[in-house]
């Protein structure tokens, strides 16, 4: 028996006005949306919900009819909708992951651990969301009912981006685009893997970040490692493994004062090194003219030397075949999904 089990997905209409796009979503789905929604709003302080009403200034309401649908549907208000948009932001020193961009015979492949907290509901709420339009997929995005801000996605457009957390001196900025928002803007925006890049480097964002892009091409592969104002974009060596966890490798960050220098007890840097040294070893000897299956890929995903405490999902996405799947680890759903 598999470490795994894949997730359960469904479509959403962007066509729709959107009173009604989600008013064909599986009531199963709204139930865990509900249920995710609550447990996170139990970690959000209070007084944090003034955020919402800043987000909507900030980022013209461009969200704020999606948030409000989705709130119809799962029984809640938009402002709560709208914090479970801004967990990154919010929580981010508790955000990990690990992520593989590799060339194969195949194109590239983007595979990766989304680590966060509370990781069982996470994991038992996971669902591949189908965005589409005309009738065809627009972008697919490895998230979760109520999800509108994007963590790991593919669009039809030929490109995936998964969202690795960072700490770094500068800090955050209150002015800055939340990063789930922004990465759904460019989703909705960008029209290929250049003008993906582009508008990842540009932005001023709210939080730090390590942004892994890949496109059809085995040479569009990058990492950029972003604090809220600056940008280091980070390619492989040739066609050798591209990989990220949560540290810098590239980006010289020199904090002002040691207060604001990542401490060694945060979990977030525990295991980042051995993650980023493991995974770039288990595919050193990997040439671009192999190709890499699913399960080769989720068995390294799945090892202990790479997995954390809180890994809540596996996702593969491949751009040129446009084709992505998501896992979760059995252990949160030793039945399965019903």
């Amino acid at each position: 028996m598999t470490p795994y089990v894949e997730c359960p997905s469904f479509s959403i209409d962007l066509d729709l006005p959107m009173r009604k796009r989600y008013s064909n979503v599986p009531q199963s789905e709204l139930e865990r949306g509900a249920r995710l929604l609550s447990a996170i709003m139990a970690e959000v302080p209070a007084g944090a919900r003034y955020l919402a009403d800043g987000v909507r200034l900030l980022t013209r309401g461009r969200f704020h009819s999606e948030f409000v649908a989705l709130a119809d549907r799962i029984g809640s208000d938009w402002r709560s909708v709208t914090l479970a948009n801004l967990t990154y932001d919010l929580v981010m020193t508790i955000f990990g992951c690990s992520t593989l961009a590799l060339a194969t015979s195949d194109g590239p492949v983007l595979a990766r651990n989304m680590d966060f907290f509370p990781e069982d509901i996470l994991a038992q709420t996971s669902a591949l969301i189908y965005m589409n339009r005309k009738g065809k997929l627009d972008f697919a995005n490895a998230g979760w009912p109520g999800t509108v801000g994007i963590v790991t996605a593919m669009s039809s457009k030929g490109f995936a981006v998964a969202l690795n957390a960072v700490t770094c001196s500068e800090g955050t900025r209150k002015t800055g685009y939340p990063v789930l928002l922004y990465l759904r803007k460019v989703f909705d925006d960008a029209t290929g893997f250049d003008h993906v890049v582009q508008m990842l480097t540009k932005q001023t964002l709210a939080s730090p970040c390590l942004l892994t892009v890949i496109g059809t091409e085995n040479h569009q592969r990058i990492v950029l490692e972003r604090t809220p104002t600056r940008c280091v974009a980070r390619k492989p060596d040739g066609d050798k493994p591209l990989v990220t966890t949560n540290n810098y490798r590239l980006f010289e960050d020199k904090p002002r004062d040691s207060r604001q220098a990542p401490s060694p007890s945060d979990a977030l840097y525990q295991t980042t090194c051995r993650r980023f040294d493991n995974l770039s070893s288990a595919f050193a000897d990997h040439a671009p003219t192999q190709s890499a299956t699913d399960e080769e890929l989720l068995y390294h995903l799945t090892d202990a030397g790479i997995l954390t405490e809180i890994t809540a999902q596996h996702v593969i996405m491949r751009p040129r075949q446009q084709a992505i799947r998501m896992f979760v680890p059995r252990r949160f759903v030793p039945h399965g999904f019903e």
